[in-house]
């Protein structure tokens, strides 16, 4: 059905025309059984089916019956010996098409309002979707606006630090939202855009006046949103924890976001500081909910020391 969709009229067209469409493709199908029955001598009545479908579904159950009735008569004619009744054979076999064809009217037509009934439900799901998405950014972006308030009035600071990572995941999930694309058959995100402008976010929220380089190598990957916010929100703990704890003393670095596709997804956040045991002395929130969120990926993490640095690789399914 979703195939002929582009062939199917937005507004029924006047009765004149459609009944005219219809009798031209009665016409061309009697001109089809004709020639079968000059050839072979068959009935050739499944030459008719196509054109009761067409009509019913293109048009409407009237049309369909309308299709039916001229091709009984059609049928009649084309049967019937001049000067003689029709044998009782060929009647059966014309009351037979009659009653499967009705049958065959009757059914296309439902399934079109079937169908029309399923596009309109759809579209009004994605409707709703869009509306729901609006919504879901407005109240993120709220949520940004109330902690941004709270953390320049706090002066506390381990409140600061508090919603300063707050505010960071918050600005993770709603850049997720922000590159959301709709439509397909599950709303998608585009991996490149949205790490790339949560690793700008953290440069620019983290690094004060240090000279750390946040560098995304970020693949063209789509991914499930539902995927996608659970993987920003891991690059977004692991980058902090690099800048935090990494690179002690003011120093220096590099810090390397990458996502790759192979038989799995692999997300490496790797950088070029003190190295992995020092810095996992440090454990933190942000470590246990990387934790959890690789566990609600089904994924794995793992660590690799370099020279100099550490990397952080989690593989996802």
């Amino acid at each position: 059905m979703e195939r002929l969709r582009p062939f199917l009229p937005k507004r029924p067209p006047p009765p004149l025309a459609r009944y005219t469409i219809a009798t031209a493709m009665v016409a061309a199908s009697f001109l089809i059984v004709a020639g079968l029955r000059q050839i072979g001598g068959s009935y050739g009545f499944f030459i008719l089916f196509p054109a009761i479908f067409f009509g019913a579904i293109v048009f409407n159950r009237g049309t369909g019956f309308y299709v039916v009735a001229l091709e009984a008569i059609g049928l009649y004619l084309l049967m019937r010996t001049p000067g003689s009744l029709m044998p009782r054979g060929h009647f059966l076999a014309i009351l037979l098409f009659v009653i499967v064809a009705s049958g065959l009217a009757w059914v296309s037509e439902s399934l079109r309002r079937a169908w029309q009934r399923a596009v309109e439900a759809e579209r009004a799901k994605t409707l709703l979707l869009e509306e729901l998405g609006h919504r879901t950014k407005n109240n993120l972006a709220m949520v940004v606006s109330i902690l941004s308030l709270q953390l320049r009035a706090a002066s506390n600071p381990d409140v600061q630090g508090a919603l300063q990572n707050a505010l960071l995941r918050v600005r993770a999930i709603s850049a997720a939202h922000e590159h959301v694309e709709r439509g397909k058959a599950a709303e998608r995100t585009d991996m490149r855009d949205y790490l790339e402008e949560l690793c700008h976010q953290l440069a620019d929220s983290l690094r004060g006046l240090r000279p750390i380089a946040i560098i995304p190598e970020i693949e063209r990957i789509e991914m499930p949103t539902a995927q996608a916010v659970p993987v920003g929100l891991i690059v977004n703990e692991l980058v902090i924890n690099a800048l935090k704890y990494a690179f002690p003393d003011e120093n220096s670095g590099t810090v390397r976001v990458k996502l790759e596709r192979g038989s799995s997804y692999t997300l490496t956040v790797e950088d070029n500081g003190i190295g992995c045991e020092k810095a996992a002395s440090h454990s933190s929130t942000g470590s246990r909910l990387v934790q959890l969120l690789v566990e609600q990926l089904q994924g794995s993490l793992s660590r690799k020391s370099c020279e100099p640095g550490c990397a952080v690789m989690v593989a996802i399914p």
